[in-house]
């Protein structure tokens, strides 16, 4: 162990500092002296791994049973800048350093100015994860996507939209959101229980088509192809299969007709409230909420569950 952080420590313990509070987590003398002997001993393995480790050690868990990563991350880095230990360098290069102001091949030799007018024979998604499609959906969902592009905290799963080869549109999949009361009914009703939920929903948390492409019926299309290629792809990243999908649709700028064509349900509408920080404020427009079967007997059950003049 490395003396000079040792000294620090026991130097702190005599002012008083312990216990600390970082991140909600109560820590002790003894907690972070584990914590020390854990960085130090497996170093080797980084610091996602590290982290890892020590939710692992103390019981960190979302109440969904995910491990509380990004807390554990930041209680090392607030305990490196007290100087009361030393974090292993990144084994990963962050992607802005490695890409620096520069723009990805694909996005650059894509030209969203050519109109596109007939419906691609095939259409096709190339998944965009850890590698340089990836920086191209960011690319293209931040220049087109209303919303623009934000780093997602959880699990995830993007696409570029391909027709005939060519680039003209991106989605995405992700966490699904933590409380929807309209939801959460229709899953108690599907037989899920409350500790399922989270591992059984997905959020297609952006869709767009580049606005050069003016085809018919193209939405649904692709939404469908999204639909049948997701649910699989998610089990081989996350090790779970999801039964049901999500999305919100902002009234004020779309009505859903894209998602009602290809036979998403709408169940209700949201409430407006979005979490900054640890608070809810009820700030947003409320948005449709839309669901969709990811397989057929979950399908079926929507389909009886949500027959016109049934209790939603």
């Amino acid at each position: 162990m490395n003396k000079a952080i040792v000294k620090k420590t026991i130097a702190l313990k005599g002012l008083g500092v312990f216990p600390l509070r970082i991140r909600g987590k109560l820590l002790r003398y003894g907690d972070v002296r584990r914590i020390q002997r854990c960085v130090e001993s497996h170093s080797h393995l980084g610091r996602t791994k590290i982290s890892q480790m020590l939710c692992g050690r103390f019981g960190w868990l979302q109440p969904n049973g995910w491990l509380q990563e990004r807390a554990s991350r930041d209680i090392l880095r607030r305990l490196e800048a007290m100087k009361m230990l030393k974090l292993p360098k990144p084994l990963i290069v962050p992607t802005k350093a490695r890409h620096p102001a520069t723009k990805s091949t694909l996005f650059t030799r894509s030209d969203f100015r050519k109109l596109i007018l007939e419906m691609p024979r095939v259409i096709s998604l190339e998944l965009a994860k850890g590698n340089l499609s990836e920086t191209a959906w960011n690319e293209i969902v931040d220049k087109f996507h209303y919303l623009g592009h934000r780093i997602v905290v959880g699990r995830c799963l993007k696409y570029l939209i391909l027709g005939d080869d060519r680039i003209i549109g991106a989605i995405a999949f992700s966490s699904p959101a933590w409380r929807l009361k309209a939801r959460d009914n229709l899953l108690a009703r599907l037989g899920f229980s409350e500790h399922e939920r989270h591992d059984k929903v997905i959020n297609n948390s952006r869709f767009l088509i580049t606005p050069n492409v003016r085809v018919k019926h193209l939405a649904s299309r692709i939404l469908s192809t999204a639909a049948n290629t997701v649910a699989a792809d998610w089990e081989a990243f996350y090790s779970v299969r999801p039964a049901l999908a999500e999305t919100f649709v902002q009234p004020s700028l779309f009505d859903g007709t894209s998602y009602l064509a290809a036979n998403w349900r709408q169940i209700g509408l949201t409430k407006g409230y979005a979490k900054i920080g640890n608070a809810h404020h009820n700030s947003q427009e409320p948005k449709y909420l839309f669901v969709y079967g990811l397989t057929r007997k979950i399908r079926y059950k929507l389909d009886r569950l949500l027959l016109p003049g049934t209790n939603r």
